[in-house]
């Protein structure tokens, strides 16, 4: 599994995964609640996306997001289950 680490990754994860699943953007825009033309820019790597919507889409697609702590530079990792759980 590779990483995203930039809104560019983010949309080509989601256009490959439409894809792969036959969906048109039609299709996919009108199961998440979302229109087509957002949909197209949320693939193109829109910068401005909203996480909400882009959330919707996950979900029609039966995709989730998981977060992976990256070490530092000093080999340093956040701890994500307090951040999950609300601690500090």
């Amino acid at each position: 599994m590779r990483p995203i680490q930039t809104t560019k990754g983010f949309g080509a994860a989601v256009r490959r995964a439409r894809k792969d699943q036959g969906l048109s953007q039609v299709q996919l825009a009108a199961q998440a609640g979302v229109g087509r033309p957002w949909l197209s820019e949320l693939e193109t790597g829109k910068r401005t996306a909203e996480l909400g919507r882009a959330l919707s889409v996950l979900s029609a697609l039966d995709l989730a997001i998981t977060f992976v702590a990256v070490p530092g530079p000093d080999g340093a990792t956040v701890d994500l289950s307090q951040i999950i759980e609300g601690g500090s």
